[in-house]
């Protein structure tokens, strides 16, 4: 009993409580409590009382059966017998079945078995799934359709759906699988899905976590890191090198650098006072994220104590964090190659020697000031031994105390800039001549290396000392590996001089990214084929120990991992051999039998595809693939990984809040996904958009480009019919949404100053409605008048224009011309009336953009009459005129301006002619009584009349605004009425509703939310 349940708390090794159980000698002795027994008298025994649980509890963690407590009380009654001279050993921690567990066993290079029946298999994978299947009298599933191996495919290497010409080359007799898979793997979109993955596992996430939950500004360099990295299929075994130890490996690479951003995914507490222990959490972190990323050893068990069940001793996890004991987060660490850092370090060191004086001065007299008025946090809260700390300069600390005193340091601000409000007269005056000596040193002063922030370094060349933590003899730990794969100490070569590093994290970087390794790349090929079945062929894919699931198909996952290192650690070659075997073709929708549901009901065997539920990630990115909202708001994947503040989709998608590594996410269906789906703002968005998007199209036509965009598949007759009947049936009971009268227009104020009593549409920016003409070749491309009579009630804070009329699409690479007003902080000052022309000049065909201001500056909200006469022949300073009258003062007279300009031809733009705006920018706020357009220009200084050169007025374009019921009506005859739509979703036809609720329906199918 007390070899197997004691000896190893209470042994030569170990005595907890100060207690051993080895011998009589120390039983008799006893511990901190006293004697453990007294021969013959069991109720005075103190190990009885232990092992009934009556006041200590031992064993700690069950207590013993009746009958074992029965027989140590009758050992104890009949004078503890003990055989002389004999000390009880702990049994060995390792024994010979921990060395035959099967992830240490050497990575094998099976052959793949042969089979008299084997026309099925299209890959030597097939082979090994096949032979499974058959030792059951079980036999795999037809393959999918080419549309489902199309969407599945396309999911699985982008995570977005398949685009329509896929999908066409699905439905066509020559569909090339293979070929497809190649082309998916090259595209741009590959990476960004298959970062996500890795993103998980390494806790990635761009807030410190905790209360604050600060920002990491330059987090995402590493997302962006990894998502290449993937995208150009960069060695795994390199890989894994960079992001441990890419400062000591290649230190002037950038890219190396940010990989070590790994390094720096912890959580951080900013007003933690206890430095010390949270220093320690974060190594402790480090150490055990890595073991489960790249080991799948949970070494975080054999933190306290030798693991429970795996062959991983408590020794082993402080061996592991010794190769971490020297990090140092870095905020400013240099870009630079050895040579390189070798010459600016020799030229640092030569200003340092000449000014160490006088910086010695200057900290004297700058420091104990700005400490004692340190902002935000503080400095006097910490514990003395940390002040102690933080005071020294440098090169004063050992490593430990740097790492502790920049990790307290991050705690306040230096406030430099108020020093002087702080120094006496003479402690100023002194200063300023010590900087005025220090700079005459800059000449010798190297320029300083380019820098990068967030990265992973070391404190310096020496390793602060590593213990266990309750070891009472502070026996220093060395860098080691899992003892049972090598009990000696980690070789570790020494770094060049100038890296100021100590190779720890270099040396661990080999060891796991070795061939000789045999956990590495039966670790990673398991995670993909994770990816791809939705189990991998080790279940518990971060844990290849005893409380795990041992390999399904383990001659399978050595065969892939050999040939994963053969392949020279390729990630994309891994995709393609899984993604190209009959295998993963299978279809999902083979019902499940008798004798299958008694066999392999978990499909542990894979006698057919495993369908999955899309990740929040996926289902997002589907869903604006189909709105047609991708490129504008970018992919998932970008969005900010707030760690108290997640998404509140992709957190209902199962996606992990990023504290802790997560191999495997969740993934379940629950009612939260679908109330969130039909209740929130952003699926009743996407919906709106997604109609939007195909709303010119009849209702059928309609249908099947709803179907293509969400399902990757045409629809079907009856599912047309069925939706064209709800249109129509959800149409026809939902009321017209008009909008008021009050709302479109509204009256001019001041107006009856000139007798008149005009309407005036009214606009705002975004809404309520929006004013246009399709282009046409009846506009003008060269001279012309525009006149309006308007009012402004507001400009914008920035340079924008409030336009009143365009026919531009705003870009100065197309042509067109706009009449508007200029805002706040426009170079042209503001409440000028300016002419914006993209045309072709005298010199060539090439578009040149200019801006023509009047200087004519109409004020707010007072009604105008404005007008422009534009003779583009005429380059003079008569070639635009500008009119300006305001309409509130009877005795106004017209104010004129003209200018010159440059482009003389070319100005037709192919866009629509617009009031009030320009491509849903630079938008009029106010009100627009009237705009006239004539194809000629016209002084309007005098009074048209017939016989006069000009003669009367021949409009193109004459809107009045007048009739709530026909805004857009043209006076002019020549019927170009314009287009008056509402702008805003709460005013949308029955129709427009319609079509918005099928679609939301529809993002609420398992068909979407499921790959089969």
């Amino acid at each position: 009993m007390l070899v197997a349940h004691c000896i190893r708390c209470h042994g030569d090794e170990k005595q907890e409580g100060n207690l051993a159980l080895s011998s009589m000698a120390v039983l008799i002795q006893g511990g901190e409590s006293g004697p453990t027994i007294v021969a013959g008298k069991p109720n005075e025994s103190l190990i009885l009382e232990a092992l009934r649980h009556e006041s200590l509890e031992m064993p700690p963690d069950s207590q013993l059966d009746t009958e074992v407590i029965e027989g140590i009380e009758k050992w104890i009654a009949a004078g503890a017998p003990w055989p002389e001279d004999v000390v009880l050993k702990s049994p060995p921690k390792l024994t010979e079945e921990d060395r035959e567990w099967w992830c240490y066993q050497p990575i094998n290079d099976p052959k793949p078995p042969v089979l008299t029946e084997s026309d099925w298999c299209r890959s030597e994978i097939d082979y090994f799934i096949l032979k499974k299947l058959s030792e059951k009298d079980l036999t795999p599933a037809h393959e999918a359709d080419p549309v489902t191996l199309a969407r599945r495919v396309h999911f699985a290497i982008t995570g977005l759906p398949p685009d329509d010409a896929t999908i066409a080359a699905a439905l066509s007799g020559d569909f090339d699988y293979e070929a497809l898979v190649d082309r998916l793997l090259e595209s741009k979109s590959y990476g960004a899905n298959q970062s996500r993955f890795w993103l998980d596992l390494v806790r990635y996430a761009e807030t410190d976590g905790y209360r604050a939950d600060a920002g990491r500004p330059e987090a995402h360099y590493y997302r962006d890191y990894v998502i290449d990295s993937f995208n150009d299929d960069k060695p795994y075994d390199r890989f894994i090198r960079e992001q441990i130890a890419g400062d000591e490996i290649d230190p002037g690479n950038r890219e190396a650098l940010i990989g070590t951003m790994y390094l720096r995914h912890w959580i951080y507490e900013h007003n933690n006072r206890d430095v010390e222990n949270q220093w320690h959490e974060i190594l402790s972190d480090i150490t055990e994220t890595t073991s489960d990323v790249f080991l799948a050893q949970g070494l975080k068990c054999a933190r306290c104590h030798d693991h429970k069940f795996d062959p991983l001793l408590q020794k082993d996890f402080f061996r592991f964090k010794a190769f971490f004991a020297a990090f140092q987060p870095s905020e400013d660490h240099p870009i630079a190659d050895v040579p390189t850092r070798k010459t600016y370090q020799e030229k640092f060191a030569a200003w340092e020697a000449a000014t160490a004086d006088i910086r010695q001065r200057l900290h004297e007299i700058e420091f104990p000031v700005l400490l004692k008025h340190a902002t935000r946090e503080g400095f006097d809260k910490f514990i003395p031994e940390i002040q102690t700390m933080i005071r020294k300069r440098v090169h004063q600390r050992e490593p430990y105390e740097h790492q502790i005193a920049s990790l307290a340091s991050r705690q306040f601000d230096l406030p430099y800039e108020k020093l002087d409000q702080w120094l006496s007269d003479e402690a100023k005056v002194e200063r300023q001549t010590l900087l005025a000596k220090l700079a005459e040193f800059d000449a010798i002063k190297p320029a300083p290396l380019p820098t990068m922030n967030f990265v992973g370094s070391d404190v310096g060349p020496v390793a602060p000392v590593t213990y266990i933590t309750d070891d009472k003899d502070q026996k220093p730990i060395a860098p080691g590996f899992l003892t049972l794969l090598d009990p000696s100490d980690a070789q570790v070569t020494p770094m060049p001089e100038p890296l100021r590093s100590t190779g720890r994290r270099t040396a661990l970087a080999d060891w796991i990214a070795s061939e000789q390794n045999p956990l590495t790349a039966r670790v990673f090929v398991n995670r993909v084929w994770q990816q791809h079945f939705g189990r991998g062929l080790v279940e518990t894919s971060s844990d290849f120990g005893r409380l795990g699931i041992p390999p399904s198909h383990p001659a399978l996952l050595d065969w892939l991992a050999s040939r994963f290192m053969e392949d020279g650690w390729s990630v994309k070659k891994l995709h393609r051999r899984i993604l190209t075997s009959a295998t993963y073709r299978q279809t999902s929708l083979r019902p499940i039998d008798d004798s299958v549901r008694e066999i392999d009901p978990e499909n542990r065997l894979l006698w057919r595809m495993n369908p999955r539920r899309l990740s929040g990630e996926e289902f997002t990115d589907a869903v604006l693939m189909a709105s047609g909202e991708i490129e504008r708001t970018r992919r998932a994947i970008y969005k900010p990984v707030k760690r108290n503040s997640p998404d509140p989709l992709l957190a209902a998608f199962d996606a992990p809040d990023r504290i802790r590594s997560v191999g495997k996410r969740h993934r379940t269906t629950t009612s939260t996904q679908s109330l969130l789906l039909a209740n929130g703002g952003w699926a009743r968005d996407r919906a709106a958009a997604i109609a939007k998007r195909f709303r010119s199209e009849d209702a059928e036509t309609f249908v099947e480009k709803l179907y293509l965009s969400l399902f990757g598949r045409s629809s079907s007759r009856d599912e047309v019919l069925m939706a064209t009947a709800f249109l129509n049936q959800y149409a026809s009971e939902t009321p017209v949404d008009s909008l008021p009268d009050s709302e479109k227009l509204a009256e001019m104020p001041g107006t009856k100053a000139n007798g008149t009593n005009a309407n005036a549409v009214d606009l705002k920016p975004g809404a309520p409605i929006a004013i246009c003409l399709p282009a046409s070749d009846m506009l003008p491309d060269e001279d012309f008048t525009i006149e309006a009579v308007v009012m402004l009630r507001s400009l914008y804070p920035n340079a924008d224009v409030r336009t009143v009329v365009a026919h531009w699409n705003g870009n100065q690479n197309s042509p067109g011309w706009s009449l508007g007003v200029t805002s706040t902080k426009s170079a042209y000052q503001p409440r000028n009336l300016i002419l914006q022309l993209v045309g072709k000049t005298e010199d060539g065909d090439k578009l040149h953009y200019e801006v023509v201001a009047s200087n004519l500056r109409p004020e707010l909200n007072k009604p105008y009459y404005l007008a422009a006469r534009v003779k583009l022949s005429d380059t003079s300073d008569q070639g635009i005129t500008f009119y300006l009258k305001d309409l509130s003062d009877k005795d106004a007279k017209l104010q004129t301006a003209q200018a010159t300009h440059s482009v003389t031809h070319g100005l037709r733009s192919v866009h629509d002619l617009t009031v009030g705006g320009r491509s849903d920018k630079h938008q009029w706020d106010g009100l627009i009584d009237s705009i006239r357009l004539e194809s000629k220009p016209r002084d309007l200084a005098k009074l048209a009349q017939a016989d006069s050169p000009e003669g009367l007025p021949q409009y193109l374009i004459d809107w009045r605004f007048e009739n709530p019921e026909n805004i857009g009506l043209d006076s002019s005859g020549h019927g170009n009425h314009a287009l008056a739509k509402t702008a805003a979703p709460n005013h949308q036809t029955p129709h427009d509703h319609a079509r918005v609720a099928l679609v939301h329906a529809l993002l609420n199918s398992n068909e979407l939310i499921y790959v089969d």
